[in-house]
């Protein structure tokens, strides 16, 4: 094997700050949601940092120069402070404090994506699954285009790279990414995490393993789904349980009453009716505090999305401003500022 693959591999750069670029969009539509900025906005903030991160000359730039003799893997400082000027590149701003917590979300999401993988290849599968998703955040053909040709122009170099090299940038995404270590809360709460940040590699949740077929695609939309989908289960639980002990305790009542000769006591059938139908008001009563409780067991969708428990929440960033920030594009340090 090259020497090469002994040490970090610069060609690993573009794949870094796609993966992580990907998954900032990821949070930041989530916010934007969560914020309930209007749809015209949030798309034009999507879309426009999606063309800076995936703008052609600019990943050019990043694969090209990652060939060249003096190449040299981009630190953490210098992937953060890209990234930021990327996401302030349209009506969206982000304090430090924001961007710190936006950054440990990006990067220990990706962490835990290729800690559950083992073949370089899965490094592709997982930069592709991004694309895909971050190309049906406010879908259009314009977009999808840009996507489209983002995914050839890597796959061409990664074509272009042997084997060994292939390799060695899978192992450099990996090493990189080590050197991370935050609790976050969203994969603590999916049990894909523990209190103390380590990864665990076989979940026992029941949706794990779509979780982890799907890898690199939307956590924060796929959490919600699997939230939906366990309150829908528990509803329906509890509405069958209902079902069943109301008729239960209705029979339960009526066999009571004629063994302890109740209906001497009671002046007709009606009276003796409305016994068991008291009874079935106060058990779906019961029922209904019953399911308050079940719905706070961590199933409820702003539950699965509210960060606020653990070391790093999704950030909330400040209010949307109308014009457009051209001093932060990333875009004029690399290859000169756009028209």
């Amino acid at each position: 094997m090259a020497s090469f693959s002994h040490k970090f591999n610069p060609r690993a750069n573009v794949f870094i700050l796609v993966n992580l670029g990907c998954e900032m969009l990821y949070v930041i539509d989530q916010r934007l949601k969560a914020q309930q900025i209007p749809v015209n906005k949030s798309k034009q903030v999507i879309h426009d940092v999606t063309a800076v991160l995936l703008d052609p000359k600019f990943l050019d730039s990043l694969i090209i120069g990652s060939t060249q003799s003096t190449a040299q893997l981009f630190t953490e400082n210098h992937c953060k402070f890209m990234l930021k000027d990327i996401a302030t590149c349209s009506l969206m701003q982000l304090n430090s404090d924001s961007m710190d917590k936006l950054w440990n979300l990006m990067t220990m999401v990706y962490k835990w994506q290729l800690y559950l993988t083992r073949h370089q290849h899965h490094l592709l599968d997982i930069t592709f699954r991004h694309l895909d998703s971050i190309a049906n955040l406010y879908a259009e053909e314009k977009q999808s285009l840009l996507v489209d040709f983002t995914k050839n122009t890597l796959l061409d170099f990664w074509n272009s790279c042997s084997d060994d090299e292939q390799l060695s940038i899978f192992r450099t995404n990996k090493a990189w990414s080590e050197f991370f270590n935050t609790k976050i809360s969203l994969l603590i709460r999916l049990g894909f995490q523990t209190l103390d940040g380590n990864f665990i590699e076989n979940a026992n949740e029941s949706y794990f393993q779509e979780f982890r077929d799907t890898i690199g695609e939307n956590i924060y939309a796929k959490s919600m789904e699997i939230a939906k989908r366990k309150r829908q289960e528990l509803e329906e639980e509890v509405t069958n349980s209902s079902n069943t002990s109301s008729r239960s305790s209705a029979n339960c009542v009526n066999q009571l009453t004629e063994m302890l000769n109740y209906s001497s006591f009671l002046k007709g059938p009606e009276q003796q009716t409305l016994a068991a139908t008291d009874m079935q008001k106060q058990l779906d009563q019961n029922l209904k505090q019953c399911n308050t409780l079940f719905q706070d067991l961590g199933f409820n969708s702003p539950g699965m999305l509210d960060m606020r428990t653990t070391t790093t929440n999704v950030p909330e960033f400040v209010p949307v401003e109308t014009s457009y920030n051209h001093q932060n594009d990333p875009r004029s340090a690399i290859y000169g500022r756009p028209n």
